[in-house]
């Protein structure tokens, strides 16, 4: 069997050998790091991203190995995550690597090593994995507010900011993660998003 390509005789240039070279060129391109989105204004998200963006080598994103939050920010450790980004048959998933003690208290356990989509209810996992593919995918940075119930059923507000790391500068492998909390739900939040009738608390834990 022969491999047939379609060339331009004329530029003695065929496609398939037009296609490695854009593709050569697109890896070559520095990447633009993403902005602090404008709702992520606690001073925590701002030394966090601060962090993220000065660990990144020129033109790349900064990877796992770049990052050194116990040195760089220790005050911030325990609120700080990492997920490892798994590509799957049906799409993105996500790992819990590491995680800090804020959420280890909030959700009452410590979720290391279990995916996220196992950790939340159904009707909230489609929406927090496209959050976090959409991270991967595009290399942006994602800011979440959500209203929750912890596992002592006390009502708070969690903010969380999600960032892309890449191991080769390029292809988003973990998922770089601060959370923030507040314990001012608003008395609307507190309507929507009281207890489930089977008594399990209701809101997005991760």
């Amino acid at each position: 069997a022969y491999e047939i390509y379609q060339c331009d005789w004329s530029s003695d240039v065929c496609s398939s050998d037009l296609a490695v070279r854009r593709k050569r060129a697109l890896n070559t391109q520095p990447i633009s790091l993403p902005d602090l989105p404008e709702g992520a204004s606690d001073p925590a998200f701002r030394e966090f991203y601060d962090h993220w963006r000065r660990a990144s080598p020129p033109g790349l994103l900064p990877g796992r190995q770049h990052i050194d939050p116990v040195a760089r920010i220790p005050w911030l450790v325990a609120n700080l995550a990492l997920f490892d980004v798994v590509p799957g048959k049906e799409g993105l998933r996500f790992r819990v690597s590491q995680i800090g003690e804020l959420m280890v208290n909030v959700t009452g356990s410590d979720p290391t090593g279990r995916f996220v989509d196992d950790l939340i209810k159904p009707e909230f996992r489609s929406r927090v994995n496209a959050a976090f593919a959409q991270v991967a995918r595009e290399r942006v940075a994602h800011y979440w507010e959500n209203p929750m119930w912890t596992h002592q059923n006390d009502f708070i507000r969690m903010r969380r900011l999600a960032l892309p790391l890449a191991g080769d500068g390029r292809t988003v492998d973990m998922i770089f993660a601060c959370y923030v909390r507040s314990d001012e739900p608003t008395a609307e939040e507190h309507r929507l998003e009281g207890p489930a009738g089977d008594g399990r608390p209701r809101g997005v834990r991760l």
